[in-house]
């Protein structure tokens, strides 16, 4: 069955995705820090790292595990800045709430971070059978794939939609509550 969020084909992008993360995490450090004080040597030292971390197989494969996950603390954050926003609360007020001048909020992220690599890191690819069948004898043909189950779960079209729709719902409520709950705020026009 052919769907709008079929993400099949991204899988075979893997490695460019890995790549692209690890150099922007590892040089956008560089350049925070300003560790090397040249540019041109932060640019460097991170497509070393890159190419070092991307031509070990394992690396892809647990970073490839985490990455979702992270993506999912990274939005649970942001969402309760936006609903806290939505109540008048300022955004350094909840950070200061979880933890004091914003030092909590980096031990909160960082243990989040550590039981995810631990379950990245231990989790094995589970081999799925799929039915095709073969044009030339017409008959069902059972083809092994490897995948992660929580790959599976996440890339699943009925929760994919899910988010669509939830989304959705939630670009039309604030579309219809923005500027005195007139929608999309044209009052009088």
């Amino acid at each position: 069955m052919a769907t709008i969020l079929d993400l099949g084909l991204l899988k075979g992008f893997t490695d460019i995705f890995v790549w692209i993360l690890v150099f922007l995490i590892v040089y956008g450090g560089l350049e925070v820090t300003n560790l090397l004080k040249n540019k041109g040597l932060h640019a460097l030292f991170a497509f070393v790292i890159t190419a070092v971390v991307v031509l070990t197989g394992g690396a892809t494969n647990i970073i490839t595990a985490m990455a979702p996950w992270v993506i999912v603390i990274a939005a649970l954050f942001f969402f309760i800045l936006l609903l806290s926003g939505f109540v008048g609360v300022k955004p350094e007020t909840v950070v200061n709430t979880f933890g004091g001048k914003g030092t909590g909020v980096v031990w909160y992220v960082f243990v989040a971070l550590i039981v995810i690599l631990v379950v990245a890191w231990t989790q094995r690819p589970q081999e799925l059978v799929k039915f095709v069948i073969d044009e030339q004898t017409g008959e069902n043909v059972a083809v092994e794939q490897t995948q992660r189950p929580f790959i599976g779960v996440l890339t699943n079209p009925k929760l994919l939609g899910l988010f669509l729709v939830l989304g959705v719902g939630a670009m039309t409520l604030a579309l219809m509550t923005g500027a005195g709950g007139t929608i999309g705020g044209m009052a009088g026009h």
